[in-house]
């Protein structure tokens, strides 16, 4: 009895720690991605100690077993977890250099406005693009990106004009006007590269470094033969993003090969 009573007294004490944990959180970044993320796995965990706990009390070994199960498809999902976000950082890391050779188009992918005006994100990309584009004074360059909730133009008009305001000539530039996700940014964009006679086009993707690798899988989909200049994120952005990023690719993955 003793020791039921100690048993009963730690999870108390567990579960009161993960509870003001999760309000830390909340308080501190509110319901950011990240955040939802990191409560979702301290309700996992904690339905694993309590199906432990009630087998261990009870003796009922359908507890037991429902808790093993758990344990190792969370495991699974950990497992998968770590290996696409290894992969995310090294890429992420790779695509800061821009030396990239035999690059045919340049196109920097869209990612919102506040009116007219680039968001943070959008402006890293164009800032990454910018640099690239002013050191290969010859390449053309496709800024995707249709208008959405919230904005006053297109992404691709605010986008040819940051980068002409930023000595960029308008004749180098082509707008792709229609897209929503980064699948029709890619697609609408390679049709605009059809249209001008290249069919084998080798581009540069031009994104934020969290989601080079995302980007490069739907172009090698499309047959685009593809690098990624990621443009560097906020840490606090990264992070948050980085943790949504391996559901993305997760995502692309089932619609690829399922």
């Amino acid at each position: 009895m003793e020791f039921l009573i100690k048993g009963i007294k730690q999870s108390r004490t567990i579960y009161l720690l993960m509870f003001l944990i999760i309000m830390a959180l909340l308080a501190i970044f509110g319901n950011s991605f990240g955040v939802l993320f990191v409560i979702a796995n301290c309700a996992v965990l904690f339905l694993i100690l309590v199906l432990f706990n009630k087998a261990k009390i009870s003796g009922n070994r359908k507890f037991k077993v429902v808790s093993q199960i758990i344990v190792a498809m969370y495991s699974v999902f950990l497992i998968s977890f770590f290996l696409i976000e290894s992969i995310i950082i090294l890429e992420a890391k790779a695509s800061n250099k821009d030396d990239f050779k035999n690059v045919d188009f340049v196109i920097i992918l869209g990612a919102g406005l506040h009116g007219d005006i680039p968001s943070k994100t959008l402006e890293t990309r164009l800032e990454a693009g910018k640099q690239f584009l002013l050191k290969n004074k010859n390449l053309p360059v496709i800024v995707s990106g249709g208008q959405g909730e919230g904005e006053t133009i297109s992404e691709a008009k605010a986008m040819g004009k940051y980068l002409t305001d930023k000595g960029i000539a308008e004749n180098r530039i082509y707008y792709e006007s229609e897209s929503t996700t980064t699948y029709e940014n890619l697609k609408f964009s390679k049709q605009i590269i059809k249209q001008l006679g290249v069919t084998e086009p080798t581009v540069l993707i031009v994104t934020n470094d969290y989601h080079v690798v995302r980007a490069k899988m739907i172009g090698k989909e499309l047959g685009l033969e593809s690098y990624g200049l990621g443009g560097k994120s906020p840490m606090l952005v990264r992070i948050n993003y980085f943790i949504r990023e391996y559901f993305g690719i997760v995502k692309t993955i089932i619609n690829q090969y399922l």
